[in-house]
């Protein structure tokens, strides 16, 4: 099972997060639970606007995708496994008005991380799983634990 945070600073997040799950629900994934959504102040200095987040628990297949890791050694599948779900949630992400060169921090309309991808441990330049953060925000660790998820120890 995978654990998203899904977030959002500009329109209606509601509206953006019920898109989202369309999206994603076309490209290979099966919402399976998703917490309440809570309202934060940013982070980082830069956004202006007050952030909606939430998590959602997730299964990721795709048919093709599934059958080429198959020849790959475990690890290695689990990764690219990962990295082929994160291409699909930036592609998602620009889809609702993302723009991925603006500064860190900034307001988005949509913002999607990967925290948990099974028991998968992971340092690529791209993904660090479980997510480095994951035990330090509020606004991820509440509507995790809402759902049900374990959060990993350091």
């Amino acid at each position: 099972m995978i654990y998203l945070g899904i977030g959002s600073s500009m329109g209606s997040a509601k509206t953006i997060f019920a898109s989202a799950e369309r999206f994603l629900t076309q490209h290979g994934f099966r919402v399976i639970k998703k917490s309440s959504v809570y309202k934060t102040k940013p982070m980082g200095g830069v956004a202006k606007n007050i952030f909606s987040n939430a998590v959602w628990l997730v299964d990721f297949r795709s048919t093709w995708r599934d059958w080429v890791f198959s020849f790959l050694a475990p690890q290695k599948a689990q990764e690219s496994r990962a990295l082929a779900c994160l291409k699909i949630l930036k592609i998602c992400e620009v889809a609702h008005g993302r723009d991925l060169s603006a500064p860190r921090w900034s307001d988005r309309p949509l913002d999607l991380d990967i925290l948990l991808f099974d028991d998968l441990k992971m340092n690529h330049p791209k993904l660090i799983i479980p997510h480095k953060e994951i035990n330090n925000r509020d606004f991820v660790k509440q509507p995790f634990r809402e759902i049900g998820g374990i959060l990993p120890i350091e």
